[in-house]
């Protein structure tokens, strides 16, 4: 098949649609990858939990701009360009991080993973729907999801392993980072070109979001449970490594990264075991267990209970599981063809707004009433919003024979 033909579902090798999952997850790989070094770069640059959290919040504006400005562009100029340019960002980010020497740098290169994660993450799981071969889009659902988790799980844990055993941590997992982001690069080279490329004045263009109003209630169920994971996964991935080491006393810190790293590691092997459960019944599974989850983890935070802690996590990341699957076969079900783009990005800018600004405010809460009284209100307060959406969920009509969304029509 030439590079430039559309594939569409009938290709039959499998290896095309892995090497777009591969670019997916190298992309969160680097998105784990600081996890476990925050804690070294706050002592050495001497800054606290609010600037922690706003440097990794930073990553939010970055993911906003090329999702918004980037991505839609892959309609037209074609899915390859986009995936290039998302994974060359990727090794960009590997070595700003290299190269940091401060706040300003730290904060460039987090802003710079996540300029290539708004690139890559809606192209590549595009991609991944044309090159399925059997044209299952619950597939690829799971597959993009699990590659999401499974990626951020891998950077955060082999960055811990390398930062507690290794030499230069600093630098060796950057440069494991810049050499998956190569071998990504290859890896689309040899991928098919699944739309046909257009003239880039075509392209030139920022993504609308638009919410038809029929659609509002189901939009909002499926992207505040988004939130309510981004807001979770904003929480571990920017100030637990902290509250192991200073509230906890794990000064270990590929124990530290193992315990993070839980949580996304639930959410990528049950994402793969869902098998047919789906939107709203997927919904409500993983609702009712992030609420477990969460309760668990207020309850073992407030006693200082690191298995409780880790349990806790374990749990939630496998309601995130459901909740994130059901969101997004949710919107899959009942956005219409012509609109889904505005409505995937609509969807997605909530769930990223969700990931910096809940997280920014529990560091400067920090800084006036402690990291350990901050995360036991976000716990509550993520708790209560998880609790009204399961209630809202079950008030909400199904038709009579089936799990899944009324349509718009009903």
């Amino acid at each position: 098949m030439s590079a430039a033909t559309p594939a569409g579902p009938l290709l039959r090798s499998r290896w095309p649609f892995r090497r777009a999952a591969f670019a997916l997850s190298v992309t969160a790989f680097g998105a784990g990858a600081p996890t476990p070094l925050y804690v070294t770069y706050e002592a050495q640059y001497h800054f606290g939990s609010g600037v922690l959290t706003g440097i990794f919040a930073i990553y939010t504006a970055g993911v906003v701009a090329t999702m918004l400005l980037v991505a839609p562009m892959s309609d037209v100029l074609g899915r390859r360009p986009v995936l290039y340019l998302g994974l060359a960002l990727t090794a960009a980010s590997g070595f700003a991080w290299i190269l940091a020497s401060g706040i300003p740098t730290l904060a460039l290169a987090r802003f710079t993973s996540g300029l290539a994660v708004g690139a890559t993450t809606s192209t590549a799981t595009a991609t991944m729907a044309a090159l399925e071969p059997r044209g299952d889009q619950h597939h690829v659902a799971r597959v993009s999801v699990a590659a999401n988790f499974g990626g951020v799980a891998s950077g955060t844990l082999l960055s811990g392993l390398l930062v507690e055993y290794a030499p230069d941590p600093r630098t060796l997992i950057y440069l494991v980072l810049i050499g998956a982001s190569l071998l990504g690069i290859a890896g689309i080279e040899l991928t098919p070109e699944t739309v046909r490329p257009r003239p880039f004045r075509v392209a030139a263009r920022v993504q609308r979001l638009s919410i038809p109003a029929a659609l509002r209630l189901p939009f909002w169920v499926a992207a505040g449970s988004l939130a309510a994971c981004y807001a979770i996964y904003g929480l571990f991935s920017s100030l637990a490594p902290t509250f192991l080491r200073v509230d906890l006393g794990v000064t270990n810190v590929a124990l530290a990264a193992a315990a993070v790293a839980v949580l996304f590691a639930a959410a990528s092997i049950a994402q793969l075991g869902l098998g047919q459960v789906r939107d709203r019944r997927a919904l409500l599974l993983g609702l009712p267990l992030i609420l477990a989850g969460l309760l668990l983890f207020v309850l073992s935070l407030a006693i200082s209970n690191l298995p409780g802690l880790v349990a806790g996590a374990a749990v939630v990341g496998t309601g995130i599981a459901f909740a994130e699957m059901g969101s997004v076969t949710l919107i899959d079900r009942v956005a219409p063809g012509e609109e889904r783009g505005e409505i995937l990005s609509a969807y997605f800018l909530v769930g990223y707004l969700a990931l910096a600004v809940p997280t920014l405010g529990v560091g400067l809460a920090a800084e006036t009433f402690g990291l350990r009284t901050a995360a036991l209100a976000f716990g509550l307060l993520v708790g209560a919003f998880v609790a009204a959406l399961f209630l809202l969920l079950r008030r909400t009509p199904t038709p009579a024979g089936g799990g899944g969304w009324p349509p718009p029509s009903t």
